[in-house]
Protein backbone atom coordinates (compact mmCIF):
# COMPACT_ATOMS: atom_id res chain seq x y z
CA UNK A 1 0.00 0.00 0.00
CA UNK A 2 1.18 3.60 -0.74
CA UNK A 3 0.34 5.85 1.87
CA UNK A 4 -0.79 9.47 0.83
CA UNK A 5 -2.13 12.18 3.35
CA UNK A 6 -2.45 15.98 2.77
CA UNK A 7 0.96 17.51 4.28
CA UNK A 8 -0.25 20.95 3.89
CA UNK A 9 -5.00 7.68 29.15
CA UNK A 10 -8.20 8.60 31.90
CA UNK A 11 -11.38 8.34 30.07
CA UNK A 12 -13.29 9.59 32.85
CA UNK A 13 -11.70 13.30 32.83
CA UNK A 14 -10.83 13.08 28.32
CA UNK A 15 -9.24 16.52 27.24
CA UNK A 16 -11.92 17.68 24.14
CA UNK A 17 -9.22 20.23 22.74
CA UNK A 18 -10.10 19.72 19.30
CA UNK A 19 -13.36 21.51 19.21
CA UNK A 20 -11.64 25.54 18.04
CA UNK A 21 -13.93 28.19 17.86
CA UNK A 22 -12.77 29.43 14.25
CA UNK A 23 -14.48 31.50 11.60
CA UNK A 24 -15.15 30.15 8.59
CA UNK A 25 -12.84 31.41 5.61
CA UNK A 26 -15.43 34.01 3.13
CA UNK A 27 -15.86 31.41 0.54
CA UNK A 28 -18.20 28.95 3.19
CA UNK A 29 -21.79 29.28 1.88
CA UNK A 30 -20.02 30.66 -2.18
CA UNK A 31 -20.61 28.49 -5.01
CA UNK A 32 -16.50 27.17 -6.57
CA UNK A 33 -15.67 27.03 -9.87
CA UNK A 34 -18.46 26.91 -13.07
CA UNK A 35 -20.89 25.27 -12.03
CA UNK A 36 -23.21 27.45 -10.40
CA UNK A 37 -26.18 24.84 -9.94
CA UNK A 38 -26.33 21.15 -9.87
CA UNK A 39 -29.12 21.53 -11.43
CA UNK A 40 -29.51 21.83 -15.51
CA UNK A 41 -31.54 25.06 -17.04
CA UNK A 42 -34.90 23.45 -16.66
CA UNK A 43 -34.79 21.71 -13.38
CA UNK A 44 -34.08 18.63 -14.10
CA UNK A 45 -31.58 16.57 -12.07
CA UNK A 46 -27.85 16.15 -13.49
CA UNK A 47 -26.76 13.04 -11.25
CA UNK A 48 -28.10 9.75 -10.27
CA UNK A 49 -25.91 8.86 -7.08
CA UNK A 50 -24.64 10.84 -3.83
CA UNK A 51 -22.07 9.62 -2.19
CA UNK A 52 -21.07 10.30 1.48
CA UNK A 53 -18.24 10.44 3.00
CA UNK A 54 -18.67 9.30 6.53
CA UNK A 55 -15.99 10.57 9.33
CA UNK A 56 -16.89 14.62 9.63
CA UNK A 57 -19.43 14.19 6.92
CA UNK A 58 -21.86 12.24 8.85
CA UNK A 59 -20.43 12.17 11.90
CA UNK A 60 -18.19 15.12 13.94
CA UNK A 61 -16.26 12.30 14.50
CA UNK A 62 -12.70 14.17 14.11
CA UNK A 63 -12.20 15.64 17.32
CA UNK A 64 -13.24 11.82 19.14
CA UNK A 65 -10.61 10.36 16.96
CA UNK A 66 -8.05 12.72 17.72
CA UNK A 67 -8.84 12.56 21.65
CA UNK A 68 -8.74 8.36 21.12
CA UNK A 69 -5.33 9.29 19.18
CA UNK A 70 -3.95 11.72 22.18
CA UNK A 71 -4.90 9.44 25.24
CA UNK A 72 -3.17 6.23 23.40
CA UNK A 73 -0.10 8.71 22.76
CA UNK A 74 0.21 10.45 25.86
CA UNK A 75 -0.82 7.95 28.50
CA UNK A 76 0.18 4.70 26.66
CA UNK A 77 3.64 6.19 25.18
CA UNK A 78 4.30 8.77 27.67
CA UNK A 79 4.30 10.87 23.56
CA UNK A 80 3.07 15.02 23.57
CA UNK A 81 0.40 14.74 20.62
CA UNK A 82 -0.77 17.96 20.15
CA UNK A 83 -3.61 18.78 17.16
CA UNK A 84 -0.86 19.84 14.84
CA UNK A 85 0.18 16.31 14.75
CA UNK A 86 -3.45 15.08 13.82
CA UNK A 87 -4.17 17.62 11.19
CA UNK A 88 -1.14 15.86 8.92
CA UNK A 89 -3.65 12.94 8.42
CA UNK A 90 -6.82 14.03 8.09
CA UNK A 91 -8.46 12.60 5.70
CA UNK A 92 -6.33 9.57 6.20
CA UNK A 93 -6.51 5.76 7.01
CA UNK A 94 -5.27 4.66 10.59
CA UNK A 95 -2.89 2.19 8.53
CA UNK A 96 -1.23 5.13 6.71
CA UNK A 97 -1.40 7.32 9.96
CA UNK A 98 -0.24 4.44 12.30
CA UNK A 99 2.47 3.24 10.08
CA UNK A 100 4.26 6.49 9.69
CA UNK A 101 3.62 7.23 13.31
CA UNK A 102 5.24 4.19 14.54
CA UNK A 103 8.49 4.56 12.63
CA UNK A 104 8.52 7.92 13.44
CA UNK A 105 8.40 7.25 17.18
CA UNK A 106 9.43 4.28 16.83
CA UNK A 107 6.84 2.57 18.53
CA UNK A 108 8.01 -0.94 20.01
CA UNK A 109 3.95 -2.92 19.48
CA UNK A 110 3.07 -4.73 15.96
CA UNK A 111 1.16 -2.32 14.13
CA UNK A 112 -2.04 -4.28 14.42
CA UNK A 113 -1.92 -3.84 18.14
CA UNK A 114 -1.35 0.06 18.13
CA UNK A 115 -4.41 -0.02 15.65
CA UNK A 116 -6.34 -2.21 18.36
CA UNK A 117 -5.50 -0.32 20.79
CA UNK A 118 -6.86 3.08 19.41
CA UNK A 119 -9.64 1.74 18.28
CA UNK A 120 -10.97 0.52 21.57
CA UNK A 121 -10.59 4.09 23.30
CA UNK A 122 -12.29 5.36 20.40
CA UNK A 123 -15.22 3.11 20.70
CA UNK A 124 -15.14 3.71 24.26
CA UNK A 125 -15.55 7.59 23.50
CA UNK A 126 -18.34 6.80 21.20
CA UNK A 127 -19.96 4.79 24.00
CA UNK A 128 -19.82 6.90 26.54
CA UNK A 129 -20.75 10.26 25.19
CA UNK A 130 -22.98 9.01 22.30
CA UNK A 131 -22.50 9.28 18.62
CA UNK A 132 -21.72 13.06 17.17
CA UNK A 133 -24.14 12.85 14.03
CA UNK A 134 -23.96 16.48 12.37
CA UNK A 135 -26.85 18.14 12.87
CA UNK A 136 -30.03 17.48 10.00
CA UNK A 137 -27.56 14.82 8.09
CA UNK A 138 -30.17 11.70 8.55
CA UNK A 139 -33.19 13.58 7.50
CA UNK A 140 -31.22 14.77 4.30
CA UNK A 141 -30.07 11.57 3.82
CA UNK A 142 -33.34 9.93 4.12
CA UNK A 143 -34.99 12.83 1.83
CA UNK A 144 -32.30 12.56 -0.74
CA UNK A 145 -33.18 8.33 -0.92
CA UNK A 146 -36.90 8.73 -0.62
CA UNK A 147 -36.52 11.45 -4.04
CA UNK A 148 -34.99 8.69 -5.46
CA UNK A 149 -31.08 9.19 -5.66
CA UNK A 150 -29.16 6.11 -5.49
CA UNK A 151 -26.92 6.45 -2.20
CA UNK A 152 -23.08 5.46 -0.96
CA UNK A 153 -20.47 5.48 1.17
CA UNK A 154 -16.88 6.39 0.35
CA UNK A 155 -15.05 6.63 3.66
CA UNK A 156 -11.28 5.61 4.76
CA UNK A 157 -12.32 4.43 7.96
CA UNK A 158 -12.48 0.55 8.63
CA UNK A 159 -15.82 -1.55 8.28
CA UNK A 160 -15.61 -2.75 11.53
CA UNK A 161 -16.44 0.48 12.95
CA UNK A 162 -18.17 1.95 9.58
CA UNK A 163 -21.35 -0.67 9.83
CA UNK A 164 -22.38 -0.82 13.22
CA UNK A 165 -21.84 3.34 13.16
CA UNK A 166 -24.17 3.40 10.27
CA UNK A 167 -26.62 0.54 11.57
CA UNK A 168 -26.84 2.61 15.13
CA UNK A 169 -27.64 6.08 13.27
CA UNK A 170 -30.45 3.88 11.74
CA UNK A 171 -29.52 5.13 8.11
CA UNK A 172 -27.84 1.93 6.87
CA UNK A 173 -30.70 0.18 4.90
CA UNK A 174 -30.45 3.48 2.72
CA UNK A 175 -27.26 3.29 1.08
CA UNK A 176 -27.17 0.66 -1.59
CA UNK A 177 -23.22 0.58 -1.49
CA UNK A 178 -20.72 0.92 1.85
CA UNK A 179 -17.00 1.25 0.63
CA UNK A 180 -14.31 1.56 3.01
CA UNK A 181 -10.44 1.71 3.69
CA UNK A 182 -10.21 -2.08 3.61
CA UNK A 183 -11.97 -2.12 0.14
CA UNK A 184 -9.00 -0.20 -1.87
CA UNK A 185 -5.08 -0.50 -1.75
CA UNK A 186 -4.19 3.40 -1.67
CA UNK A 187 -6.85 5.65 0.19
CA UNK A 188 -7.67 9.53 -0.85
CA UNK A 189 -6.35 11.95 -2.25
CA UNK A 190 -6.17 8.96 -5.08
CA UNK A 191 -9.65 8.62 -6.47
CA UNK A 192 -9.69 4.61 -6.04
CA UNK A 193 -12.52 4.72 -2.90
CA UNK A 194 -14.41 6.59 -5.09
CA UNK A 195 -14.35 5.04 -8.65
CA UNK A 196 -15.09 1.68 -6.41
CA UNK A 197 -18.18 3.36 -5.20
CA UNK A 198 -19.25 4.11 -9.44
CA UNK A 199 -18.56 1.18 -9.95
CA UNK A 200 -20.62 -1.14 -7.05
CA UNK A 201 -23.46 1.54 -8.15
CA UNK A 202 -23.01 0.83 -11.85
CA UNK A 203 -23.22 4.39 -12.58
CA UNK A 204 -20.77 6.77 -14.19
CA UNK A 205 -18.35 8.84 -11.86
CA UNK A 206 -19.96 12.29 -13.52
CA UNK A 207 -23.38 11.38 -12.47
CA UNK A 208 -22.26 11.00 -9.26
CA UNK A 209 -22.05 14.15 -6.03
CA UNK A 210 -19.47 13.45 -3.53
CA UNK A 211 -20.30 15.35 -0.28
CA UNK A 212 -16.70 15.76 1.54
CA UNK A 213 -15.14 17.40 4.52
CA UNK A 214 -11.60 17.18 3.77
CA UNK A 215 -9.35 18.81 1.04
CA UNK A 216 -7.98 15.07 1.03
CA UNK A 217 -11.74 13.39 0.35
CA UNK A 218 -12.06 16.89 -2.21
CA UNK A 219 -9.10 15.63 -4.65
CA UNK A 220 -9.92 11.86 -4.46
CA UNK A 221 -13.74 12.54 -5.68
CA UNK A 222 -12.49 15.11 -8.01
CA UNK A 223 -9.93 12.57 -9.65
CA UNK A 224 -12.72 10.68 -9.88
CA UNK A 225 -14.71 12.61 -11.85
CA UNK A 226 -16.98 13.32 -9.81
CA UNK A 227 -18.79 16.32 -8.43
CA UNK A 228 -17.88 17.52 -5.67
CA UNK A 229 -19.87 19.44 -2.11
CA UNK A 230 -17.17 20.27 0.26
CA UNK A 231 -19.33 20.75 3.66
CA UNK A 232 -16.50 21.46 5.91
CA UNK A 233 -16.76 20.68 9.65
CA UNK A 234 -15.43 22.10 12.95
CA UNK A 235 -12.13 20.55 12.53
CA UNK A 236 -11.38 21.03 8.67
CA UNK A 237 -13.64 24.27 8.20
CA UNK A 238 -10.16 26.23 7.49
CA UNK A 239 -8.64 24.12 4.67
CA UNK A 240 -8.58 24.97 1.16
CA UNK A 241 -11.39 23.93 -1.13
CA UNK A 242 -10.46 25.60 -3.98
CA UNK A 243 -10.89 22.25 -6.53
CA UNK A 244 -14.83 21.51 -5.01
CA UNK A 245 -17.77 22.81 -7.17
CA UNK A 246 -19.78 23.93 -4.15
CA UNK A 247 -18.80 25.18 -0.45
CA UNK A 248 -21.19 24.98 2.14
CA UNK A 249 -21.19 24.56 5.83
CA UNK A 250 -24.68 23.88 6.48
CA UNK A 251 -26.77 21.11 5.53
CA UNK A 252 -29.37 22.82 3.80
CA UNK A 253 -26.70 24.20 1.43
CA UNK A 254 -26.35 20.77 0.14
CA UNK A 255 -29.97 20.20 0.28
CA UNK A 256 -31.10 23.38 -1.86
CA UNK A 257 -28.60 22.08 -4.66
CA UNK A 258 -30.19 18.53 -4.90
CA UNK A 259 -33.84 18.77 -3.99
CA UNK A 260 -36.39 21.16 -5.22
Amino acid sequence: MVCQWNTNSDLKKPRIRHRLELSLPQQGNLLVGKRMDLMDNGGQRQFEAVVFDMDGVLIDSEPVHYESTRILFEDEFGIPFPESANTEFLGSTDRCMFETLKARHQLQPPLEEIISRRKALYMDLLERDGLPWRDGIRDLIADLSESGYRLGVATSGLTRIVEPTLKAGNIRHLFEVVVTGDDVPTPKPAPDIYLEAARRLAIDPARCVAIEDTDVGVRAAKAAGMTVIAFPNSTTRGMDFGPADVVTQKVEGIRTRLLR
